[in-house]
């Protein structure tokens, strides 16, 4: 079994490095568009999905078992590859998903925002503004993740670079991603969502994706963990996990 990992704003793949340790299979884990310290700086739509099907076929292609994980804005990604290919994955498991924002005044005072964080990004630099984005509410509760865990991705998140992020976020955050509510029905593959308790808003958008996608979908929701689940409450979180693959997948 080969999961491929996306992970979420201001991430990186090696984020999965201690956690995809407690979870069964081979992982391959990526830096999306516009992180690393030497970014793809094209970080669109296309450009997103690009890469995750260049990730597919240089090392998930001729795997028989084939999932598709994704974090926040990696989940996104997730969806929408998964929307988009749906034969190439034989599972898929979002962690604290969202399918888009419908309404269009919503989406263009998101875009707004997306844009002022960007400049924010530009005129502050990495390292401020990662002070000031670690301590937003809905990040905050990252510092429960493991001492040792967290250390290693606060080193590997300086090497960032504001360029990379502030086109991240307006290339592909949240103002600028498609609505998919609609196409959810088309999803068949078995489908694992994840949120955290504590992440009132993001189990409320769980459980809307969840009755969308229909009977090949489940939510597990994880006690005492917010929007970073599986690193704030990596083993619970691995279990859910593991207990898909097994499951829902082993049988096929």
């Amino acid at each position: 079994m080969h999961i491929l990992a996306l992970h979420g704003f201001t991430g990186l793949g090696s984020d999965f490095d201690f956690f995809s340790k407690l979870c069964a299979g081979q992982w391959h884990c990526p830096n999306l568009p516009g992180h690393g310290p030497n970014p793809q700086l094209e970080c669109d739509v296309d450009a997103t999905l690009s890469l995750i099907q260049n990730e597919y076929q240089g090392h998930l292609s001729s795997c028989k078992s084939r999932i598709l994980l994704g974090y926040s804005m990696g989940a996104r990604a997730a969806l929408l590859h998964a929307l988009a290919h749906p034969d190439q994955w034989s599972g898929l498991i979002l962690i604290s998903p969202n399918a888009g924002i419908e309404d269009d005044g919503q989406r263009q005072q998101r875009t707004l925002a997306d844009h002022a964080l960007a400049q924010r990004i530009k005129g502050e630099g990495v390292e401020r503004f990662l002070k000031y984005w670690q301590q937003t509410a809905i990040i905050k509760s990252q510092q429960k993740i493991p001492a040792a865990w967290r250390a290693s991705m606060q080193a590997e998140r300086s090497l960032h670079t504001a360029q990379g992020l502030s086109t991240s976020l307006i290339d592909f955050g949240q103002g600028s991603y498609p609505n998919l509510w609609d196409e959810l029905s088309k999803l068949t593959m078995p489908t694992l969502l994840i949120t955290g308790a504590n992440d009132y808003k993001y189990t409320q958008l769980a459980e809307r994706i969840t009755t969308s996608v229909g009977d090949s979908a489940q939510h597990e929701i994880v006690a005492s963990a917010g929007h970073m689940p599986h690193l704030e409450v990596p083993d619970h979180t691995a279990a859910v996990i593991n207990n898909f693959f097994s499951a829902k997948l082993d049988a096929r």
